[in-house]
């Protein structure tokens, strides 16, 4: 097989069986243990992932021991096949055998052939979302690379109702994650690099995934700032997908440079700004309903950069076990919206689980203006969130509304903004030259939070918690 889009990964193995996933650092002391779970179940299939394979700092003896003992452990039953990780794993080992001549390749080869008979069986419908369309991605690939087109008919049929499914009419991932629509994104267009480049391929299949692949392109450049950042709504954190450049970079390599214009809609997504500041709105609902695992509380809420710099940022994703953390950064209490009384928007637990949720309707968006309003304290308090916003050249006004009771509005600054608050209804930031004034304020408190970096990273921050009762007016200036 011939892929055109090459890369390096970050070094994920040092040496010495010691491995980096997820800001976390281990050493296995005498053999790996693929079965580790001391960090938890994401760091267990990173190692799974075999990511280190594209590592051009290991020789390929290094990658084939690894990948034989990987091996071994799965004929003796000490490790569990599971479709996801092994989805991954596959693409991987293909990738690197494309390119490898060393002398283990043929029982490589046939372990990996062995995993797809394996995932051929053990699609994951039942999660459906970003897991079974790498399913059909690992399976489709495999079925070129061993000849197998039972695999082949499976995988393209599966992709053609996936991607119908999950791709959105303004080109988002219906999970509504922007790091998982980076890494489907790069699947679609590692797909479109070697399908191309295969014996005889289905031309009309190929036309069908470089569209996806164009409203998809065209979604991540409506919804990334300019310094190519996207803003981290819902499960989305630094150093798990390509980013948004290197995408860019990617699909220019396969000549998708014809932009593929679709007004941000269904998604949720809104951007607004101008060369003074840009600002990421999330207006959507829970979403997918049937899949919403990857879902955080956060309607209205938003992402603000002045210029190129982050100044109004979302909490982050630094987990996926279940506890407290994870609750915290799933809640309506770690986004910039409001929260009635403690309550969360909908109810988000248990790490992937959802209950009642918020449902939006727009009211009313035309040029720099958007009005919307939520339901998700409806069955508690009988009340609307409604919430307008306003923005103008140098200043952005948000007004919200919750009828009749009490209520606390949420902003969390990025960690490089040095803030100081001048009054009870005012919060001048210094460095930044903006300031941030409430009105209809009870009480307004300035306190620490951890912003998530990325996973287990975090740096201490300021957020602003405003009480007020009824109606609340924020105005952000630019000085």
């Amino acid at each position: 097989m011939k892929f055109s889009i090459q890369f390096n990964t970050p070094a994920s193995y040092k040496e010495r069986n010691t491995f980096i996933f997820l800001n976390q650092l281990h050493q296995f002391k005498n053999e790996i243990n693929w079965n580790f779970q001391a960090y938890g179940k994401l760091w267990n299939y990173n190692l799974q992932y075999f990511n280190f394979l594209h590592q051009n700092d290991l020789t390929n003896i290094v990658k084939e021991n690894l990948l034989c003992d990987i091996h071994k452990w799965l004929k003796k039953g000490q490790l569990k096949l599971e479709p996801y990780p092994v989805s991954l794993r596959i693409m991987n080992t293909i990738r690197y055998l494309s390119s490898s001549i060393e002398k283990n390749n043929n029982s490589i080869a046939e372990d990996t052939y062995a995993q797809l008979n394996y995932l051929y069986n053990h699609l994951e419908y039942h999660l459906s979302g970003n897991h079974l369309l790498e399913n059909a991605f690992a399976l489709l690939m495999g079925g070129a690379a061993f000849e197998e087109h039972k695999w082949i008919k499976k995988a393209k049929s599966v992709l053609y109702s996936e991607l119908d499914e999950q791709i959105l009419n303004d080109g988002g991932h219906f999970e509504l994650s922007l790091m998982y629509h980076q890494v489907i994104l790069f699947r679609v267009l590692e797909l479109i690099d070697w399908y191309s480049q295969s014996k005889e391929p289905d031309l009309k299949f190929l036309d069908y995934v470089r569209v996806k692949a164009g409203v998809m392109l065209n979604l991540l450049k409506s919804a990334s700032f300019k310094t190519g950042d996207i803003p981290h709504f819902n499960d989305s954190a630094p150093g798990i997908a390509f980013t948004s450049r290197e995408l860019f970079a990617f699909a220019q390599k396969l000549s998708l440079t014809e932009p593929i214009i679709i007004p941000l809609k269904e998604s949720g997504y809104r951007k607004f700004g101008n060369e003074i500041y840009e600002c990421l709105l999330d207006v959507g609902s829970i979403a997918a309903s049937y899949q919403p695992g990857h879902s955080h509380s956060d309607v209205f809420s938003f992402v603000l950069y002045k210029s190129t710099k982050p100044f109004i940022v979302d909490v982050g994703t630094s987990t996926y076990e279940i506890g407290q953390k994870r609750d915290y950064e799933r809640s309506t209490s770690a986004h910039n919206t409001v929260v009635v009384q403690g309550q969360n928007q909908s109810e988000v637990w248990e790490s992937f689980r959802v209950g009642r949720r918020a449902s939006v309707k727009i009211i009313n968006e035309s040029g720099f203006h958007l009005e919307a309003k939520h339901n998700g304290y409806y069955p508690a308090f009988g009340i609307y969130h409604t919430r307008k916003f306003e923005f103008h050249k140098k200043a952005i006004e948000i007004e919200d509304d919750i009828g009749h009771i009490n209520g606390k509005l949420l902003l969390h600054f990025h960690p490089d903004c040095e803030l100081i608050e001048s009054d009870e209804n005012n919060l001048i930031l210094i460095k930044e030259r903006a300031s941030v004034k409430f009105e209809n304020t009870n009480q307004v408190y300035l306190k620490e939070y951890e912003f998530a970096e990325g996973f287990n990273q975090y740096r201490k921050a300021f957020k602003v918690e405003v009480d007020f009762k009824s109606k609340i007016k924020t105005t952000i200036k630019f000085l």
